[in-house]
């Protein structure tokens, strides 16, 4: 949540100062394009981007190249900078950092409730005032006829753009009050006009009529609904600087767009200026923002424009463009980051082309029932044994189990010994030889599905981003490629013997591995990817057979040592073949051991993914 809250404020106040910008750019024409910037820059504190780049991680774009995919991360870094990673090194690295958790937690309890009470605070002032002019409005008496009526009703036909002669009747409601608040547009839904009795004694017909022209102007706007959204923004980030400078903005240009609009109507710049003048006068200001009267913002500022009258400007061709574009990149961005960088849950599922890269020479064998089961490549060779034929397709196609449907029992239980030679071809081609080789040896076709899975999100436990005991970051360099010199000691070379047993309690994983036994996830300098990745393809281990993504955005490098007890549902283990049925409140103990020890947890949730349906597969003929 605070890394959230954290990204969700900047990209909000990068969002403004775009604005701020743009608003530059518009500063000779009409007040109204400048306002409209503003609410936007207003209106973004309420919708977060993340929930833009969440519907673009839903798209299914085009095969992405690395240079594309780079920057999207780097796009999304700039508008995400805080993530659970950093905030969790800065709690870590302070004095005491794990003793200090309780003190932590204690402050953020205390800044939620000087939150509470800070939004409580507004809203209660607010609702005070509120009923206040509520009040004046219900003690007041409507003015049916009359030279007020006629004059707003004149003003009405002229902004309808009626001809002579031609009538509409007017929906604002006038009511005639002692107060001493200035004339002012009262309610969203069904809005009334506070008019002040003794305002026809103090004011000439002309300046009257030029006070009704801005309160029908703010009703044709809609600014009472626009100020009452700002409110809702002011009282969450209540004590954010920016939204109370954006709300002095808003009121501003809000009171500069009707003004013009005054005056476009007819009314004399001097006649209207005077008629403001004297409302001040006479008269207090509205006290509430969402109730539009005529004498907020810079009044001598205000005077001035109104007397100077040249900000009608119209916008010019180029300006449009910018402004459409503008509107178009603050929805496409978050989009399009969403699309580069969410991780895509399936690799393009297409069938082998004619001229795809095959082995040079592959020997293909049934094994013994029973054997180990595993593969290997090498520079210029692959190799397996008991590898079924389902997990073949899985590494050819890098889709998980539950995304392989359908075909024959034998796929799944029936391991194959496989020795092929590449050929001196370069080891990134080593996934399409072996779709080549399922293709030619094993007769596979099959079809692409989308269909909605039962899949795990792996996400942090903790709201303040905390790990477990069980989990350490260590530095980048502990683990370097192989070959390269180990911070403080001799190169990073190839363990030397077997790997470790992962039923010995002192065992030690080699750098960037995972040590996989019964209950038992051992690793050393390895991302959390790589978990992820353990946790959906060993159904054998883990007890359930379900794609897991890393949504933890955990960055780095990690030691971890994770055990738990293998129990497996009521249907015993999962069949090689498909999917476990993990039923909620089925879970093994893995789900509570991977919160205590790690704090992380699966989530578990439904996606819409690529599927391979096999149509046919045939078992391999003679070498």
């Amino acid at each position: 949540m605070t890394e959230l809250l954290a990204n969700h404020l900047w990209q909000s106040t990068l969002f403004a100062a775009a604005a701020g910008l743009l608003t530059l750019a518009f500063r000779k024409n009409r007040a109204h394009v400048r306002y409209w910037l503003w609410l936007a820059a207003s209106v973004k504190f309420l919708i977060p981007f993340a929930v833009l780049m969440a519907i673009g991680a839903q798209i299914e774009g085009p095969t992405l190249v690395t240079a594309q995919r780079e920057l999207g991360v780097v796009v999304a870094s700039v508008s995400e900078p805080f993530s659970l990673a950093e905030l969790n090194a800065v709690a870590s690295s302070s004095p005491r950092g794990a003793e200090g958790a309780p003190l932590r937690s204690m402050v953020t309890t205390g800044l939620v409730a000087i939150w509470v009470i800070g939004c409580l605070t507004l809203l209660f002032v607010w609702a005070v005032r509120w009923q206040r002019v509520a009040r004046a409005v219900r003690a007041a008496s409507p003015i049916e006829a009359g030279p007020v009526t006629a004059a707003l009703g004149r003003l009405h036909n002229v902004e309808a753009g009626l001809p002579p002669g031609q009538t509409r009747p007017c929906s604002l409601r006038i009511v005639s009050s002692a107060t001493t608040i200035e004339p002012g547009v009262f309610g969203i839904v069904r809005p009334a006009l506070l008019w002040p009795r003794s305002i026809s004694e103090r004011l000439s017909e002309e300046q009257i009529e030029a006070i009704l022209a801005h309160e029908l102007a703010h009703v044709r706007r809609r600014d009472n609904l626009a100020a009452a959204v700002h409110m809702l923004v002011e009282a969450v980030f209540w004590f954010h600087p920016l939204v109370w400078w954006l709300g002095a903005r808003l009121v501003d240009e809000r009171e500069r767009a009707c003004d013009e609009e005054v005056v476009r109507l007819g009314s004399e710049p001097h006649v209207y200026a005077e008629s403001i003048l004297k409302t001040c006068q006479f008269y207090i200001e509205s006290p509430l923002v969402c109730m539009a009267g005529v004498t907020g913002s810079n009044l001598k500022k205000r005077i001035e424009l109104i007397m100077r009258n040249d900000s009608n400007v119209a916008l010019s061709a180029p300006k449009r463009i910018l402004l459409g574009a503008s509107l178009v990149a603050a929805i496409a961005l978050p989009v399009t980051v969403g699309i580069l960088t969410s991780p895509r849950l399936s690799a393009q599922i297409v069938a082998p082309a004619a001229d795809a890269p095959t082995f040079e020479v592959a020997s293909i064998k049934p094994s013994a029932s029973g054997g180990r089961m595993g593969g290997r490549g090498t520079p210029g060779r692959f190799t397996t044994q008991g590898m079924p034929v389902r997990r073949l397709i899985r590494q050819a196609y890098d889709i998980h189990d539950s995304q392989i449907i359908g075909g024959p029992d034998w796929a799944g239980s029936q391991g194959y010994d496989i020795d092929a030679t590449t050929g001196g071809k370069p080891p990134d081609q080593m996934r399409f030889m072996m779709q080549s080789l399922l293709r030619d040896r094993f007769k596979l076709t099959f079809h692409k599905e989308q269909r909605e899975l039962a899949t795990y999100a792996l996400v942090v436990a903790r709201s303040d981003g905390r790990l477990g005991p069980g989990l350490k970051r260590i530095p980048d360099d502990e683990c370097p490629a192989p070959g390269s010199p180990r911070r403080g000691g001799p190169p990073n070379g190839p363990a030397a013997g077997p790997p470790p047993s992962p039923f010995d309690p002192n065992a030690k994983a080699p750098c960037g591995s995972i040590i996989f036994g019964p209950g038992r996830l051992l690793a050393h300098g390895v991302p959390i990817d790589m978990l992820t990745r353990s946790l959906g393809n060993l159904p054998a281990i883990t007890s359930f057979n379900r794609l897991v993504t890393n949504m933890t955005k955990l960055e780095g490098v990690y030691d971890f040592d994770f055990r738990w007890t293998n129990e497996f549902g009521p249907g015993g283990p999962p069949p090689s073949g498909g999917p476990a049925a993990v039923n909620p409140g089925d879970e093994p103990v893995l789900f509570t051991a991977l919160q205590e020890q790690l704090e992380l947890k699966l989530t578990p949730q439904k996606a819409t993914l690529d599927v391979l349906v096999i149509d046919s597969v045939d078992r391999p003929g003679e070498n």
